[in-house]
């Protein structure tokens, strides 16, 4: 108890010592100290303990940028300290999005071998359901996530006749169905990468094989030991019983070393896809994978963006608009450039709906039109570059 007195007494001294050096004179050092107190006291944390603290403190991001949005502070545009209230969800919004998300996925999915011919008509039924209205957003993205479920299906029960290299397919499903097809193989093989080269290697479409090597990424986050292993099966992303992925430390850097430099990029950038879908509040996901080994940032963050367009897209026009986080340029850019890549993922699978966009303001505009040249660009090239741009924001 007295351990404890100390504690408060403390820590309430040490809060109002940086309190009055905050707002006296800001600075990044004083609010990294801040943040020092919390991570280490999270880290002492287990079980729905830690939960119920990761949980506090994302409402109470929220709070706070709301607070210093009513008093003035927090100028938006691309300041590189724009404020994050605009990309804030309500926590329970933001986790029926992600269920959702996962219930898509799944509902794509089957527990059998699926024969080429049925494999080809279920694709055609997605897309034809998505563009009977004409395209928009939220179809689009349901009509993404059941193709890749249907495609780890394909890698799961993999058939003699299953290929990618089909001249039946048509190429506005390749993109995500090598995704869903790099994701399944990694559950299959368990992340050998011999197996995995190899099996991408002859089932895979040439200018699309690279996208499969992203799925490998979002197992491995996936796999990963920890909190999140246990969500994902019990959300049927992974079965509760699987070993833990490859050994994390250095950020999976043995693992990666198999890989050449472009393809560890995309493996990063799976796990930064699922890394939006583990963190609730989009600037706690932002912050911790600035922490990463410096060539997995930009990669990280950018994946991290793609998928938060993805689960919101219904919100896509303000996440747009409030999209200069709070980071530096090389961060904000990477994060932008995720959600322009996300644009250009949903014109090529559904093409249409960015013609008819009206974008509001200088920063949305600025974004929707780059991302317009980047289609205008694949569809010159023949198909898309996988998660990355040709001329990407620095």
């Amino acid at each position: 108890m007295r351990s404890a007195g100390r504690f408060w007494l403390a820590l309430g001294v040490f809060t109002a010592r940086q309190a009055t050096r905050l707002f006296s004179g800001p600075s990044a050092r004083t609010a990294d100290a801040l943040d020092d107190v919390a991570n280490v006291a999270s880290a002492q944390l287990t079980g729905t303990t830690k939960t119920a603290f990761a949980v506090g403190r994302n409402l109470q991001h929220g709070l706070v940028d709301a607070a210093l949005d009513a008093a003035g502070v927090g100028p938006r545009g691309q300041s590189p300290n724009g404020s994050t209230t605009g990309l804030s969800m309500p926590l329970r919004k933001s986790a029926m999005r992600r269920l959702t998300g996962v219930r898509t996925v799944a509902s794509g999915a089957l527990k059998r071998p699926v024969p080429q011919a049925e494999l080809l008509k279920r694709l055609a039924d997605y897309h034809a359901d998505v563009m009977a209205g004409g395209p928009d957003r939220e179809p689009t993205v349901a009509g993404l996530w059941k193709s890749e479920g249907l495609a780890t299906t394909i890698a799961k029960h993999l058939l003699p006749e299953n290929t990618w290299n089909d001249p039946a397919l048509p190429r506005c499903v390749l993109p995500v169905e090598h995704v869903g097809f790099g994701s399944g193989s990694t559950t299959v093989h368990l992340f050998d990468a011999a197996k995995l080269n190899a099996v991408f290697e002859e089932r895979c479409a040439s200018r699309y094989r690279e996208f499969s090597y992203e799925g490998i990424g979002a197992i491995l986050r996936a796999y990963e030991s920890g909190f999140f292993k246990f969500m994902s099966g019990a959300l049927g992303l992974a079965r509760l019983d699987t070993p833990d992925g490859p050994n994390p430390a250095g950020f999976f850097a043995e693992y990666l070393s198999q890989f050449p430099p472009h393809l560890q990029r995309l493996i990063a950038h799976g796990y930064g896809r699922i890394f939006a879908f583990s963190h609730m509040d989009l600037y706690d996901a932002i912050k911790d994978a600035t922490k990463l080994p410096q060539e997995r940032i930009e990669p990280v963050v950018h994946g991290a963006a793609f998928a938060f367009a993805m689960i919101n897209s219904m919100d896509l026009p303000h996440i747009l608009r409030h999209s200069a986080v709070p980071f530096g340029p090389g961060v904000r850019a990477a994060f932008q450039n995720g959600l322009i890549y996300a644009l250009t993922f949903l014109e090529w699978y559904a093409p249409g709906y960015l013609a008819r966009w009206q974008p509001l303001g200088t920063v949305e505009t600025g974004l929707v039109e780059h991302a317009r040249r980047e289609h205008t660009l694949a569809m010159e090239r023949g198909y898309p570059l996988a998660f990355r741009l040709a001329e990407p924001r620095r």
